[in-house]
């Protein structure tokens, strides 16, 4: 049974404890991606968006939107982009009304739909909403080959003037990585503790493609990506190849 738990609820923890992440980086990398693949490109709309960090670095070239099942993450992407339209949803079953140049699903959260199954669902969800000629870019979670259960190590940060503390270790369970947390947050008046159990679908190379082509999309995979967890980038295969357009009516059912 899947038993995702949100970071704790608490976006602030979030933020500190992955203070270390270099979006700045990233979102450099993505711009360049976007201007090959979708010049002009003006909308984006990042699907399990968290906190908004990515939001906060490419707000100043397009307009950014985000879906995310966490309210509280939500909150904290608003304050970060407030020109943006942020929505509670499921990545595995959400229609925001309208289309965009680019739909993201970075920093690996992908992994979170757990099963196949859920893996087209979202692929396709996320196809659904690009716009004619528009790309998909998926930051993926680690295949099973590349899946090794790491032994306990411990993440860092600080929340107003509070010292965070982060002590991970992770296991395989058939198809799924399982990441356990606990946490230590030193307050003045004493020390909070927290823990957490996330579960991650490990998903093959072919997977990944056939989720893709389930959704009517092509995709090249670029194997270094933002943090060196690979990308792949989709279009909607009719728009790729147009001998494929028939294919693609066919899986689609039209």
């Amino acid at each position: 049974m899947l038993r995702n738990h949100v970071f704790l609820e608490s976006a602030e923890l979030y933020d500190s404890i992955y203070s270390f992440k270099n979006y700045s980086g990233e979102c450099d990398r993505l711009r360049g991606l976007i201007s090959k693949f979708v010049p002009g490109a003006h909308t984006i709309l990042d699907v399990a968006c968290g906190t908004g960090e990515h939001a906060r670095f490419l707000r100043h070239d397009y307009v950014v939107d985000g879906i995310d099942i966490n309210e509280n993450y939500l909150g904290a992407a608003r304050l970060k982009n407030p020109s943006g339209n942020f929505t509670h949803a499921d990545l595995i079953d959400f229609d925001v009304g309208r289309t965009y140049d680019v739909v993201t699903c970075l920093f690996s959260a992908i992994g979170i739909v757990g099963t196949f199954e859920r893996l087209e669902r979202a692929v396709r969800c996320m196809a659904h909403h690009l716009r004619p000629r528009g790309v998909l870019i998926i930051e993926p979670w680690f295949t099973p080959e590349q899946w090794r259960p790491a032994r306990p190590f411990i993440l860092t940060g600080q929340v107003s003037g509070d010292k965070v503390y982060r002590m991970s270790v992770s296991v395989k369970e058939g198809s799924r990585s399982v990441l356990l947390h606990q946490y230590l947050r030193g307050r003045p008046y004493g020390i909070e503790y927290y823990d957490e159990r996330i579960e991650l679908g490990l998903f093959t190379r072919d997977e990944m493609t056939w989720a893709h082509e389930f959704a009517g999309m092509e995709t090249q995979y670029d194997s270094e990506g933002l943090m060196g967890r690979g990308l792949y980038i989709g279009r909607h295969a009719a728009e790729v190849r147009p001998e494929l357009r028939e294919i693609t009516m066919m899986r689609s059912g039209q």
